[in-house]
């Protein structure tokens, strides 16, 4: 269903659309910046890479592609402009961009809302979670947060389908290690208990 409304009103936006470009912007823009934030703790650069995706979509509209996952483009394409403006602004060449040169990947809970045992089951997978790598904490994100295929997943970190599911493995095999508890308990948590 989600996907449908996406396709809809990813078109009327592409045909000049204005109502479909405030939506797109006010149900998406929140959800950039905090993708945006895990990568960088620079707040201006967050905010300027979101405005120069949003720019581009205003002035390629004619010309994109069709998708029927709005949020999935969106984070495809600030995640490039991201890391350019990173290269950019620390005059770093490509090659040299890696996971040592930018700030870690960052994950967050919140436990607020949650029963006392919840809370201290949290507290325990997130800091088993910030133990992992940047790029397996992005994989993970992007995977449980924001519901992404590892095909979507593999495009948005522009690397092989295959490296998505090895990722994945990786990152729960070594929370089981971190955590002492099943696969499927640490699958569980991060399909039911991630906001």
């Amino acid at each position: 269903m989600q996907r449908n409304l996406d396709a809809e009103i990813w078109e009327r936006f592409k045909r000049g659309d204005e109502e479909a470009f405030s939506y797109i912007f006010d149900t998406y823009h929140l959800a950039l910046c905090e993708y945006g934030q895990r990568f960088t703790s620079d707040e201006f650069l967050v905010r300027d890479s979101i405005q120069d995706v949003f720019f581009e979509l205003a002035r390629k509209k004619d010309r994109l592609s069709p998708t029927d996952n709005i949020l999935f483009y969106l984070l495809k394409s600030l995640r490039i402009k991201i890391f350019a403006n990173i290269r950019k602004s620390h005059r770093i060449a490509e090659t040299e961009l890696d996971d040592e040169r930018i700030d870690a990947f960052r994950l967050s809970y919140s436990t607020e809302v949650n029963p006392e045992e919840k809370e201290l089951r949290l507290d325990l997978v997130a800091d088993a979670l910030n133990q992992l790598p940047p790029r397996l904490k992005e994989t993970i994100y992007l995977k449980f947060y924001k519901n992404l295929s590892n095909k979507e997943v593999a495009e948005v970190m522009q690397v092989n389908y295959q490296s998505v599911g090895n990722s994945v493995q990786k990152a729960i095999a070594k929370l089981k290690k971190i955590l002492d508890t099943s696969c499927e308990s640490i699958l569980l948590f991060l399909q039911t208990a991630i906001p």
